[in-house]
């Protein structure tokens, strides 16, 4: 992954609305390479949707081992308690 210094910078002048926009093409850029890869791993004659649903199925998983394991650090050490 590139540093982030290497990623263009949004515009200081930038409207709320354009900033939102930029964002949402970043989401959909994004969202094309997912499918582009998975339609690589899968063939043209693959099942995309199900292929993408297995992909994300296995990103909440890991996401949610990854909040489990953060909560449970917190715990561990007495950052989770109300002072």
């Amino acid at each position: 992954m590139a540093p982030a210094e290497f990623a263009p910078a949004v515009p200081d002048h930038a409207t709320l609305q354009q900033r939102i926009a930029l964002w949402l093409d970043l989401m959909e850029a994004c969202d094309q390479l997912v499918l582009a890869g998975l339609r690589r791993e899968i063939g043209p004659h693959g099942d995309l949707g199900k292929a993408y649903r297995r992909w994300y199925a296995q990103q909440m998983e890991e996401h949610d081992q990854m909040i489990f394991h953060l909560a449970s650090e917190l715990n561990r050490r007495g950052g989770g308690r109300a002072q």
